[in-house]
């Protein structure tokens, strides 16, 4: 993961209740409402990484998250001045009540940068929380300038049980390497499938998990993005799919040309191991434990024993015909 990713990460798993480590802002009644969303503000914009929303108590939470030590005043100033009429109106989030609402702000960053992050608020004159995330645990400094609430939810320093949950393992901003894998393994997928097409909205949308909560601008980063690893996949195996562009009746998309599906069920593991390159060519899992058979290794495995059974089978045919 990232390291710039690492404090939106930790938010984010504070805030879904279905992860294995503590999620102390869930329980508090926050859940994730949008990602990465931009508001106007006295005509400029300033972008919201993670805006939380906790319907009964009618409370929200814009999260600045920070991968550096410093924080920027000016951006600072225009958090500050975010009203929850704005933020709902930009996230698109509904409030399924008619409840007063209260928006606050929190900056996440590494612990490593706590206190410079800190030295900042104070000098740019910003009365805000920060949330230093390490890799043990994940504490509120300044709790006097979070609400009741936000104080409450982390009055006690949330220790990890495990890494924190890769969530948002890459985004609009991740380099272009980091799409390929995810949006190859659906394409996979939809070859399993036997999909004879992935338009490439579908495709982004399975391959990056929260993609309908984020903001356009992100939204149209993330479907370039997408895009290009799609096409690149696409031309690196020419007899397998097909990109095609948009056109007066049709979204752009991956067309499925061929799938180890429509094979001989003996060749179908050889045949997914041979899009985009040999098993040799990749990588070694990270968990594999010496001398324990892979995945594709047990496939290989079970595959020749059915057909050594097949075989064993029709000659004993034979001979009794004899």
């Amino acid at each position: 993961m990232e390291s710039r990713l690492v404090p939106v990460n930790a938010v984010l798993d504070l805030a879904l209740a279905d992860g294995l480590n503590p999620a102390p802002l869930a329980n508090a009644g926050w859940a994730v409402a949008a990602l990465e969303v931009p508001v106007r503000v006295s005509g400029e914009t300033v972008v919201c990484d993670v805006v939380l929303f906790n319907p009964q108590a009618g409370r929200l939470l814009a999260v600045e998250a920070k991968s550096g030590a410093n924080l920027e005043p000016e951006q600072g100033r225009r958090l500050a001045t975010l009203t929850p009429e704005l933020l709902v109106i930009a996230g698109g989030i509904t409030v399924p009540k008619p409840v007063p609402l209260h928006c606050e702000v929190l900056y996440a960053c590494l612990a490593s940068n706590a206190h410079r992050i800190c030295l900042g608020a104070d000098e740019a004159g910003l009365r805000v929380p920060v949330l230093a995330v390490s890799e043990s645990d994940a504490r509120l400094l300044r709790p006097e300038m979070a609400s009741p609430p936000l104080s409450a939810a982390l009055s006690s320093p949330a220790a990890w049980r495990y890494p924190i949950a890769q969530i948002v393992p890459f985004d609009h901003e991740s380099p272009a390497e980091a799409f390929d894998q995810p949006v190859r393994a659906e394409l996979i997928s939809a070859m399993a499938q036997q999909r004879p097409f992935l338009t490439i909205r579908a495709l982004t949308e399975q391959a990056v998990r929260h993609f309908p909560i984020y903001g356009r601008a992100a939204q149209g980063r993330l479907l370039r993005a997408v895009r290009d690893a799609a096409r690149a996949a696409a031309e690196a195996e020419p007899d397998r799919f097909r990109y095609e562009r948009s056109t007066g009746a049709t979204e752009e998309r991956v067309a499925v040309l061929r799938s180890p599906e429509t094979f001989d069920r003996r060749g179908r593991t050889q045949g997914y191991q041979a899009v985009w390159g040999s098993r040799a060519s990749r990588p070694r899992r990270r968990g594999e434990i010496t001398g324990q058979m892979d995945l594709f290794s047990e496939f290989d495995e079970a595959e020749r024993v059915a057909t050594e059974d097949e075989s064993d089978n029709g000659n004993e045919g034979d001979g009794d015909a004899q």
